[in-house]
């Protein structure tokens, strides 16, 4: 809600005068705003009651900036937002110019008005509450009517700041690129600025994820204790800072400053007079009740804001990758659908390697670029496989990467000038170059690619949409000299419109978003696909820690969760972390020993018995693998919105130095009767079914673990 705002009559616009608060409910927590007595805009108050918060006989001047500028008050801290106008001043001052409100899919689009105080330079703030989940959309928008360009050297999205007490903790997810993403970083922020940024462009995500959490009032905790959550919805690099600055003696809570939105760093943006820049939306949340409470906030508002057909329960999928890598044919290929189809999957996925004519991809020096099928492996085209695979009740899957090219294609020989690159010869990354979505020719080449590989046959439904090196070079031929860093925001806005038109034109198509893994894990691109791939690193004892990290801010229905033979650890172990994402397998499926394929049909089994709760339930973890001096053990459970049934995983990851836990089930009734089933994969077994009082459950099972890579799965229905 925003006070003072004028719909009595049945009009959900509204305007406030500057001198009333401003309040922004976002469900459960909140912030005041106001205007001080020369129009500059203060935060009041943040967090819980924060926008409840009354300045009283405290003049609103002595408050912070809601959102400081560069020489707009505070000399001595990094700005939020950074530009330079038409005659070369470097400083922007605002002041509020007015605010207004609209009622929006069950809460409030609020945008605060500022222009500067000498120059025709306007910045909006939007806030969109999502009262329904507790998560805030926060960002900004820059226009102007100078009489030249400004340039923007920094541009955040927010800038709250609040007390942080000597034992705040920081968590972010900067780990060392390509299958290490997720890694969790806990940390105390101390004086100074900490910045936690992301590079590359295109898979940005690999070096860090676009989410944080803050603890203000110490060590985070899973339960209770304020969390601050925030997460980017950018497809290009981001950054967070985190300023804090004593103001007491040692031991006195200090003033902290969290600034987030897109990495400004050879970013700096040219803008016409008239044109508009839109910073990307920070979604972010402070709950009361640890980090579980930002996880619900986050699920909640993720399957009903974000996801795509968030109802429906994901595909148990059949990847070929690490079966044959580029080598194959269609007798192979035929075997592995026939495997697939055995095991009861739903989707068989063609991977790399299907097409090239010129320039045959049989690997990954050529072809890319040139999407007609590959006659030399597969005579018959796709169709064979695709019928084959529908004739077994599979549906069939293919992958494309349309924003890149080999230098080795037609693509490239027909359009040297059509790939992103500065005055300098190009580098190549894993020997090809990204395609400029800057040129229109490119953004409908990029959708015709999947219009082809759709069009090999009509049965084909599902698509992995990949992109596997950074941008090097950066650099376009559809921008003019003075204005080739405005390729780095333009080229997400670009690529999300070519997603867009592909969700236009094909939208019954399920698809995953993957970048080298996981190098695009955020809710702005996520809005144009299924789910994602949450790394290329599916060695299973370090996926439960990424999955565990991934967690916080994302359901298990976006996370695709593969067996493969990565880390040589053991197929029974491998299935039962992946259960507990968007299971499936990648796997030599006509290579697999009795044992194996026993273990793989069992998980394939457990799969269709407890995918919904998994993808759909309310997630609860009992037991890090993260955190604390003993790290060996990992335990959670996805748990259906009557608490009438559970899915519960545990997961012995090494020998424990620390007494095992026991797994305390508190969200059941006490008093009622349910059905346990216990399933341990290595064992071959069906599961083993008892019946438990509700209060033995809740006081808590004994780990039943002690050999490291071992596991266990239980499903738990009220009687």
């Amino acid at each position: 809600m925003i006070e003072g705002s004028n719909d009595g009559a049945g009009n959900d616009e509204g305007r406030t005068g500057d001198d009333q608060p401003i309040r922004v409910d976002a469900g459960g927590w909140g912030l005041t705003w106001a205007a001080d007595g020369a129009g500059r805009l203060r935060q009041l108050g943040l967090g819980p009651a924060g926008h409840l918060v009354e300045p009283g006989d405290v003049p609103v001047g002595v408050f912070p900036d809601a959102y400081p500028t560069f020489g707009g008050g505070d000399a001595l801290r990094p700005p939020a937002l950074r530009l330079i106008h038409a005659d070369g001043t470097l400083t922007t001052r605002l002041v509020v110019d007015g605010v207004d409100t609209a009622a929006e899919r069950g809460g409030d689009h609020v945008v605060v008005r500022c222009r500067d105080e000498r120059f025709e330079v306007r910045v909006e703030h939007h806030l969109r509450t999502h009262p329904e989940s507790g998560v805030l959309e926060q960002w900004v928008e820059v226009t102007h009517d100078e009489p030249a360009p400004i340039r923007l050297m920094s541009f955040d999205s927010m800038a709250p700041l609040l007390l942080a007490d000597p034992g705040a903790e920081l968590v972010h997810f900067a780990g060392g690129g390509w299958a290490d993403e997720w890694r969790w970083n806990a940390e105390r922020p101390g004086p100074g600025t900490k910045s936690v940024a992301g590079f590359g462009g295109v898979q940005p995500h690999l070096q860090v994820a676009p989410v944080m959490m803050l603890a203000p009032s110490g060590p985070g905790r899973e339960r209770d204790g304020e969390v601050l959550g925030c997460s980017i919805e950018w497809g290009g690099n981001v950054r967070f800072e985190v300023d804090v600055r004593p103001k007491g003696p040692p031991g006195t809570p200090a003033e902290l400053r969290l600034r987030c939105g897109a990495n400004p760093l050879g970013a700096e943006y040219t803008l016409d007079p008239g044109e508009r820049f839109v910073a990307p939306a920070v979604a972010w949340t402070w709950a009361t009740a640890g980090r579980a409470e930002v996880t619900r906030r986050f699920h909640r508002w993720t399957r009903a804001r974000v996801l795509r057909d968030p109802q429906r329960v994901r595909p148990i999928v059949v990847n070929n990758w690490e079966a044959t890598f580029f080598d194959f044919d269609e007798a192979r290929i035929t075997g592995l659908i026939e495997a697939a189809a055995d095991l009861d999957a739903d989707v068989f996925l063609l991977d790399d390697g299907w097409f090239g004519t010129n320039h045959p991809r049989d690997d990954d020096t050529a072809g890319l670029g040139d999407w007609d099928v590959d006659r030399a492996k597969l005579p018959g085209g796709l169709a064979p496989l695709v019928e084959t695979a529908t004739s077994r009740g599979l549906r069939f899957g293919i992958w494309v990467e349309p924003e890149m090219v080999n230098p080795s294609s037609d693509l490239y020989a027909e359009h040297p000038d059509w790939v992103v690159r500065d005055a300098r010869e190009p580098i190549e990354h894993r020997n090809q170059l990204v395609l400029d979505p800057l040129i229109e020719e490119v953004r409908e080449f990029e959708a015709s690619v999947v219009d082809r590989a759709l069009g090999e046959h009509a049965d084909i439904g599902y698509m992995k949409w990949d992109a596997n090196r950074p941008v090097t070079d950066p650099g376009s031929t559809r921008l003019p000299a003075d204005r080739q860093s405005n390729l780095w925001v333009d080229h997400v806005y670009a690529t999300w419109s070519v997603m867009d038109e592909v969700v236009r034109r094909h939208p019954d198509v399920e698809l995953m978003l993957c970048a080298s893994g996981g190098g695009r894990t955020d809710h702005g691109t996520l809005r144009r696909f299924h789910e994602f791939w949450t790394s290329d690193n599916t060695d299973p004892v370090d996926r439960v820690r990424m999955q565990w990290a991934c967690s916080h801010f994302f359901p298990a229905a976006a996370m695709a969760a593969h067996v493969t033979r990565w880390g040589g650890r053991p197929l029974h172990f491998g299935c039962a972390v992946a259960l507990s994402g968007r299971f499936g397998l990648d796997l030599d499926l006509t290579a697999l020993s009795d044992e194996e394929r026993d273990v793989c049909r069992h998980a394939v089994a457990l799969a269709r018995r407890t995918q919904r709760l998994v993808q759909q339930g309310e997630l609860v973890r009992l037991v890090s693998p993260v955190e604390g001096g003993d790290r060996s053990r990992a335990a959670l459970a996805h748990v259906a919105e009557d608490r009438a049934t559970t899915v519960m995983f545990a997961y012995q990851l090494d020998i424990g130095d620390a007494p095992a836990p026991s797994l305390r089930l508190d969200w059941l009734d006490g008093d009622a009767t349910y059905r346990v089933a216990e399933t341990d994969l290595a064992s071959g077994s069906h599961p083993q079914v008892t019946t438990m009082t509700g209060r033995a459950l809740v006081d808590g099972l004994a780990w039943p673990l002690t050999r490291p890579l071992t596991a266990r799965v239980w499903e738990i229905a009220r009687t």
